[in-house]
């Protein structure tokens, strides 16, 4: 058999034919099909990319060419988008049709009608840019907020005046005389003023993971906005406390660390704090130094750990990490940008748009619910109420709903218009359905189409959102009223900070209920009337870029196609990176394919396949199994070189200099999606992360208690209460999807329903992990769902505390709390499912694990740039083979040792290397493993192959001279001596350098030794971005040309990927370490001419373009720089081949068995 996608296609014949006689056993069953499909991946596993329409702009003549070259390099399918540019405006494109206009639609369908002819899926983003939006949203249906207004009043007396109209954004859309176009009165509330809180709080959680050990603050006061008013005291802040909690963001959960006072100064203030660990901060502002005014402001919070870090600070703050995250905040004067709490954390320390103010005096404590009078009855429809005011000192609250004016985030210029209410199913339908019939006018049904999904990219929504009839809604989901609760919704504390925060707990979770029922819900059933699907970054971004109000999980689950995203190379930043948590949804809900947006960057033009790669392959290990890129923008000619490009994006598309090459990459992602795709994930732990209303799932990391070698996944509610039962003593889903152990999040409270549900399944036989909760969340059938919970978790629990006792049977199953999960699972005989050990001390190597009906799959990665040595250790039996996702290529037989239930194998991995261990259930074993010694592994030579083994021989592939041994069990022994094999041969020079013509560039250049383009004295070179074929000659021995022989070309160093050509035959293209490619099939002895071709990036070419006169540039591009540094200053990056090359010889030897 053989595999056309291998550049080392003679060598591979030969070891697919020889592993045929391992052991003389028959070919495992399923391995062959699993096998194709990994040479020649299918569709559904061929990366797809975003197609970006950037202005609108078309050119239907460049279509067909632009989606043929898609299909050529091996992509499945485009996600279409319009989409604004961004840049230097006059080198943008010319503006398009309005989206959804009768011209845009024709473009659209004529792209879907083109695609269908090339097998390409198509999917159409609903809106130009995000979110769901457009220029024929009215405002019924347009984003809305609740907005208030407020003034006091002293009784006894008669109230009779108008109330104030709240103060609304000014982009709310408007009739001709300034009045809002929508308008809803909501509510007018009475509250007695009695009481009020000690101070403004802001809660923090802090920059994640875990806990941090703080030990000093840093305070920043602001100057006032209104100087004239409020002197040289400005606003200042005055009196200030900070508490911390390791638990929880509740008010019993902290305790305070410092009280102490400011000076009325806009100077850093700098506070030492003992010691202290904390995964919250609470910092209070009291007394401002100014007494003639109630407000109060802050320019900026800092709290440091023991490393420098400023653990508080906001993503906005510090782009490089997560960033801590603001989860509370008493009150604040405006709604949007400016004087905002989130201001306190986001680095600038000054003015409106870095600052918090107060609206006023701290928040109101109100003591009772019944103290709070509902006046919206005795409201008019123009706002004026009557009214007479009992004894004491009021506040009449007056709260509206109304649009906020958000439109869509960066829309081509013809096509703006308002964002959608996402809480509203009319406004969905009717935004859907619109959409969908224009479409169908032009294509017909459109499930006969190539069109398959309608995309919804993340939620990023902003402000305090609402809708029309919320009211009624929180009454239909919660089953009580909310209006005398919504001053909480201001930072009033009602009755008590427990009753709030159960009030706040339901009104979250109504809005996620609301967000998933009336947007994600009802636009896949919206779309499935007409034959096609809904996809969607369902609940990303996620905190701290965008705290989405909704179940992320549950988000994912009512739609058809689930994606995720990844932005690379970011070492100390978790928050763009959304893999886990899509990953888990796929699990859970059954969806196989977990699609996600790869590549998201603002390095532009500055990658090569390899830098992508370490992201790709995390993502893989998190549970990714299909790349959509990110991405492609449509370039006609007109566009120039590199061209029209999104400001975001790893650029995939026809200008880019690697494209000629890009297909073995492609081929890459395609391969390790296809195999990530088959069978389960294997997983020992499912983690229930609670019912808070806004959940996300962070990024793939270690629990402590659990340790190294597991994996997990997260469900939610709604799974557990729907999909989950118990088989043979293991927790399963309806899809087959099975754990060992359920954990309970670390909190007092639980859901109801969820604690009956796990009543059920620890009686049926799971083992349930967690200490015994005490109260049930949120107020609905408060305080009686309390006493149902205690009552029920004293059943199940019974004296289970984690310290007396630890465990406690109930039914056929159990719960445990106390030990470590990792404890548990080793009493449950579970043990990691992959460890490795090395004996350099900071190999890290990350995995996943599936397992089909036949065979279990695991894929490994190496998480550092040098190369690794490690004795793996994996939790499964059999013969093991090694599957390479970069060349298609196979190792049969594989040095192994079984260890009880688990095979230990020695694995090297290249810097950032990766691969496929591939165990088949049926496959005859080695008795007792085997083992293969070699001379030296440190002499940056190719290892040892066993090329086949069987009772009367071993053939082994080697490269160094020395004693080679192989064992089987503990008496097979076989051995053999090689002494001939010449030294590695280095291709010193000279070399001659051709390059693609380009104005100013020498097309031929002479070089006595290798060195980078960049570094090079001809500025043509220098500059150079391109293709740049290294040609030399060079003279083999007849020695070398065997049939025993083999002869491995090591290119040493390149960037970005390169293409070698032997004698006029093409070898194959090499876009990672090690750089090395049989050449066997193309070498002869005496002369020989060696080709490679390098292709880098556009950088170069643009950073000296920035020091030229316009016309005297070869490149044009709207964007001007790279991560915001400017062309002209930008760095050059390492180009061309570096070498050393060398040939390095092989040699095909026999072991025979001892008699």
């Amino acid at each position: 058999m053989s595999h056309p996608l291998t550049c080392k296609t003679t060598f591979c014949l030969l070891v697919l034919i020889l592993s045929c006689r391992i052991c003389t056993a028959q070919i495992p069953e399923g391995r062959e099909t699993l096998l194709q499909g990994f040479i020649s991946p299918s569709k559904e596993a061929r990366p797809s990319t975003y197609w970006l329409w950037l202005n609108g702009y078309v050119n239907r003549e460049h279509v067909r060419r632009e989606l043929e070259q898609f299909r050529d390099k091996g992509i499945s399918g485009v996600c279409l988008f319009d989409m604004g540019a961004r840049g230097i405006k006059e080198k943008m494109p010319p503006n398009g049709p309005a989206f959804m206009s009768e011209h845009s639609v024709d473009d659209i369908a004529h792209a879907v009608r083109v695609a269908g002819e090339l097998d390409l899926n198509v999917q159409l983003s609903v809106s130009s840019s995000w979110d769901m939006g457009g220029s024929w949203v009215k405002p019924e249906h347009a984003s809305m907020g609740l907005f208030q207004s407020t003034l006091t009043t002293m009784g006894p007396t008669k109230f009779d005046q108008p109330l104030p109209l709240p103060s609304l954004p000014t982009k709310a859309p408007k009739d001709d005389d300034g009045k809002p176009l929508f308008l809803k009165n909501v509510a007018v509330l009475a509250v007695p003023i009695k009481k009020r809180l000690p101070g403004h709080d802001f809660i923090i959680r802090m920059d994640p993971p875990g806990i941090h050990t703080i030990h000093r603050a840093v305070l920043y006061n602001t100057l006032s906005d209104n100087p004239k008013r409020h002197g040289d005291q400005n606003l200042f802040a005055k009196d200030f406390s900070i508490a911390v909690s390791t638990t929880d963001p509740t008010s019993d959960a902290f305790h305070e660390v410092l009280s102490s006072s400011l000076a009325a100064t806009t100077d850093a203030q700098s506070f030492t704090i003992p010691a202290t660990e904390a995964r919250y901060v609470r910092l209070r502002l009291g007394q401002g130094h100014n007494t003639k005014f109630d407000a109060v402001q802050l320019a900026e919070f800092e709290l440091y750990n023991e490393q420098g870090v400023n653990v508080v600070a906001s993503h906005e703050a510090d782009r490089s990490r997560d960033g801590g995250d603001l989860v509370g905040y008493c009150d604040q004067r405006e709604n949007v940008n400016v004087w905002t709490a989130q201001n306190i954390i986001d680095g600038s320390k000054a003015g409106a748009g870095g600052s918090w103010s107060s609206t006023g005096l701290p928040p109101l404590v109100i003591d009772r619910l019944e103290d709070i009078i509902d006046l919206t009855d005795r409201v008019d429809a123009d706002g004026h109420l009557t009214w007479n005011v009992p004894d004491g000192e009021w506040i009449i609250m007056r709260f509206v709903c109304a649009n906020t004016g958000e439109r869509l985030k960066v829309p081509s210029p013809n096509s703006d218009g308002l964002a959608t209410d996402h809480l509203n199913r009319e406004a969905t339908i009717t935004f859907l359905d619109k959409e969908i019939q224009e479409l169908q006018n032009k294509l017909g049904p459109l499930g006969d189409t190539a069109l398959k999904q309608l995309y919804l990219a993340s939620y990023e929504v902003r402000g305090r959102i609402w809708t029309a009839d919320l009211l009624e809604q929180f009454q239909s989901y919660r089953g009580y009223d909310m209006t005398r609760y919504l001053p909480a919704l201001l930072g009033h504390i009602i009755v008590n900070d427990e009753i709030t925060q159960r009030f706040q707990y339901d009104f979250r979770k109504t809005l996620g209920d609301l967000l998933v029922d009336a947007y994600y819900r009802t636009a896949a059933e919206t779309a499935h009337l007409a034959g096609i699907g809904i996809e969607s970054e369902a609940g990303g971004p996620g905190p701290p870029i965008h705290q989405v109000p909704v179940d992320a999980l549950k988000a994912q689950g009512a739609i058809d196609e689930i994606r995720g995203e990844f932005w690379p190379k970011r070492p100390h930043a978790d928050q763009l990176w959304v893999v886990k948590e899509t990953a888990c949804a796929g699990h859970t809900y059954g969806k196989r394919v977990i699609h996600m947006e790869a590549f998201t960057s603002m390095h532009h033009w500055q990658d090569g396949p390899f830098d992508l790669k370490p992201s790709a392959d995390r993502a893989f290990c998190e549970g990714a199994n299909h790349m959509v890129w990110h991405t492609a923008a449509h370039l006609p000619p007109e566009s120039g070189q590199p061209g029209w490009v999104y400001g975001a994006g790893t650029h995939l598309n026809t200008n880019r200099v690697w494209w000629s090459k890009a297909k073995p990459f492609l081929d890459y992602l395609a391969r390790c999606s296809f195999m990530l795709q088959q069978g389960k994930f294997v997983a020992d732990v499912v983690y229930y992360y609670g019912d808070q209303g806004y959940n996300f799932v962070p990024p793939k990391h270690v629990d402590p208690s659990l340790g190294q070698g597991y994996d997990y996944d997260v469900v939610n509610r709604e799974v557990i209460l729907n999909r989950m039962s118990v088989h043979q003593g293991r927790i399963t889903l309806a899809d087959g999807m099975s754990y060992g152990v359920l954990v309970l999040p670390d909190r007092q409270d639980i859901d109801i329903d969820v604690l009956r549900k796990l009543e059920s399944l620890i009686r049926d036989g799971a083992t349930v992990v967690g200490a015994k909760p005490t109260k049930a969340n949120g107020l609905t059938d408060y305080p009686q769902r309390d006493l149902s919970v205690r009552e029920l978790a004293d059943k199940i629990w019974g004296d289970c505390d984690g310290e007396k006792s630890t465990e406690h049977r109930y039914g056929k199953g159990r719960v445990r709390c106390g030990p470590s999960l990792g404890e548990i699972l080793a009493n449950m005989n579970a043990g990691p499912d992959f460890t490795f050990q090395s004996s350099k001390h900071d190999s890290d190597l990350d995995f996943i694990h599936r397992r089909t009906n036949t065979s279990d799959i695991y894929f490994i990665r190496n998480k550092q740039d040098t190369w690794t040595n490690a004795d793996c250790a994996f939790r499964a039996s059999g013969v093991p083979e090694l599957w390479d996702p970069a060349t298609g290529t196979t190792q049969a037989i594989v040095p192994h040792e079984p260890l009880g239930d688990r095979t230990s194998i020695p694995l090297q991995l290249a810097p950032y290397g990766s691969v496929f261990v591939v165990f088949h259930h049926t496959a005859n074993t080695f008795n007792g493993g085997l083992k293969l010694t070699e001379p030296n592994e440190a002499l940056g030579l190719p290892r040892t192959r066993i090329e086949s083994h069987d009772t009367t021989e071993t053939q082994l592939t080697v490269f160094q001279n020395g004693e080679h041994h192989v064992v089987q069990g503990s008496t097979d022994a076989r051995e053999c001596v090689v002494s001939d094999l010449p030294a590695p041969l280095t291709l010193n020079g000279p070399w001659t350098i051709t390059l693609e013509k380009l104005d100013g560039v020498q097309p031929t250049l002479t070089m006595d030794r290798l060195v980078p383009w960049n570094e090079n004295d001809d500025e043509g070179l220098r500059y150079y971005s391109g293709i740049g074929s290294h040609h030399i000659d060079f003279e083999l021995p007849e020695s070398w040309v065997t049939d025993e022989r083999r002869i491995f070309l090591d290119l040493g160093e390149l960037w970005a990927i390169g293409t070698v050509k032997l004698n006029g035959h093409s070898i194959g293209t090499l876009w990672k370490p090690p750089f090395v490619v049989d050449i066997c099939s193309a070498a002869v002895s005496g002369k020989n001419t060696l080709t490679i071709e390098v292709a880098n990036t556009w950088n170069n070419r643009l950073v000296g373009d920035a020091s030229l006169a316009p016309d005297h540039r070869v490149t044009r591009t709207n964007i001007s720089g790279n991560n915001g540094v400017a062309w002209k200053d930008c760095p050059l990056r390492k180009s061309g081949l570096f070498g050393p090359v060398r040939l390095i010889p092989g040699k095909r030897v026999s072991l025979p068995s001892k008699p």
